[in-house]
């Protein structure tokens, strides 16, 4: 699955998640934080959050989502 931000000229604006990544219990994408709605800071309108995934690969801003 490949996520994509809204964030450009960056190495990060696309993520990869992998098989095992996109099958865990604890990967999701996040639109509250802590009961709140996310802050343009933390990711709005929506953040990948993964296990085993350095924090650069938690994407904010996503925009897109295509499996492959």
């Amino acid at each position: 699955m490949r996520v994509v931000s809204l964030e450009r000229n960056s190495p990060y604006t696309t993520s990869f998640v992998n098989h095992f990544q996109v099958r865990a219990g604890n990967t999701l994408l996040a639109t509250h934080l802590e009961g709140q709605r996310l802050t343009l800071d933390h990711g709005y309108p929506v953040r990948l959050i993964g296990p085993d995934r350095a924090g650069v690969l938690q994407t904010k801003w996503v925009t897109r989502i295509e499996v492959l």
